[in-house]
């Protein structure tokens, strides 16, 4: 994939990414503490202060198509060692958000943004994640019916899986969120 940067395009894409994020990519002096921290950085084809760096350089393509901003477990790991309290899960989450609007998916991590999408759903219609029906939605869309079936019956045993999930009393507070997200 060729990378044409443009001086505007960068500026907005750059401009964009801060009024989402609510802060400035220039705040990040690439000390790398957040990428040696990750605990998923081995699966991801650019660290975390690499797409931070390439976000400030406006490589929009680059960034919206890679594997990391799909990988990111939004552990906190990386902000919570960031010396300037840039928040890294922010940014990631920010990216996702574009590539979406985009229509930008990683072949690669498809999986990835579905169970995304699925675990927004369940959150706007229960309150909070109701995980027998997380886990089956994410299977049947997925496609992957069987694979991990055998940890089902031990979760259930232990209590970590309930039949019937339970609303919050505040859905229509929850459901002005995601309103007001959108």
């Amino acid at each position: 994939m060729k990378t044409v940067l443009n001086e505007q395009n960068r500026r907005n894409f750059v401009a964009q990414v801060e009024s989402m994020l609510h802060d400035k990519l220039s705040k990040c002096y690439q000390c790398g503490k957040c990428s040696a921290g990750c605990p998923v950085n081995f699966e991801m084809d650019y660290t975390p202060n690499q797409i931070i760096k390439m976000t400030e350089l406006g490589m929009e393509d680059t960034v919206l198509n890679s594997k990391t901003i799909w990988l990111c477990v939004s552990c906190n790991t990386c902000s919570t060692r960031c010396p300037k309290g840039f928040e890294v899960t922010g940014i990631m989450d920010v990216l996702r958000e574009i590539a979406e609007r985009k229509g930008i998916t990683s072949k690669t991590e498809k999986e990835v943004q579905m169970f995304h999408e699925v675990f927004l759903e369940n959150v706007k219609s229960h309150g909070r994640i109701f995980e027998l029906e997380l886990v089956g939605k994410y299977k049947l869309k997925t496609k992957h019916l069987f694979r991990d079936m055998f940890l089902a019956p031990k979760m259930f045993e232990k209590g970590k899986l309930k039949m019937h999930g339970e609303n919050l009393s505040g859905l229509n507070q929850i459901a002005k969120i995601f309103k007001d997200f959108e």
